[in-house]
């Protein structure tokens, strides 16, 4: 168990660097588009439209990776006026029983976008011109990484972890 752990934070980890990557293209590309709406002559229409594609790619990209981190930390909004009036024991298994339905939702993400690449293998963004499943992949890698971190939480929470592993990976 604890090495599966570790495996995870590594990976974890790595996602950061990612998240980091694609917030500073996504912010890069945006101030570019507003530097040069308002510094030259540019109409709506005359902008190029692949900034907006890929600044708006890295956003998909990087909301589905920040909740798969999310997850791993239980940093999503949750409903704890129930289970504050619970006794400790109670909580650990309300918790594990809304971490094995959010790991069926996010295999259910990882099947349905899987099937939905094959759709949409073939197409080119209009303005980038880049395969469309590059964001498209976005939901079944998501998914994968939520799923994967949904696993360690269980973990932690049917040992009785969970609580002092809350946002440890953020120091």
């Amino acid at each position: 168990m604890q090495a599966y752990i570790k495996i995870v934070d590594k990976i974890n980890l790595f996602i950061r660097y990612i998240l980091a990557v694609l917030l500073m293209v996504m912010s890069t590309l945006i101030l570019y588009q507003v530097v040069i709406r308002f510094a030259s002559r540019y109409t709506e229409l005359d902008l190029p439209r692949w900034t907006e594609e890929i600044a708006r790619y890295s956003m998909i990209w990087l909301v589905l990776l920040g909740a798969a981190l999310a997850v791993r930390y239980s940093a999503l909004i949750g409903m704890e006026a129930i289970s504050e009036r619970l006794s400790p024991k109670m909580q650990r298994g309300l918790r594990a029983i809304t971490v094995v339905i959010s790991m069926f939702f996010f295999l259910i993400m990882i099947i349905y976008g899987y099937e939905m690449l094959a759709h949409v293998g073939t197409q080119l963004s209009p303005g980038a011109k880049i395969p469309m499943s590059i964001p498209y992949a976005s939901i079944p890698v998501g998914g994968f990484f939520m799923l994967m971190n949904s696993i360690a939480v269980l973990m932690l929470t049917l040992k009785g972890e969970a609580d002092r592993e809350f946002f440890k990976g953020s120091e």
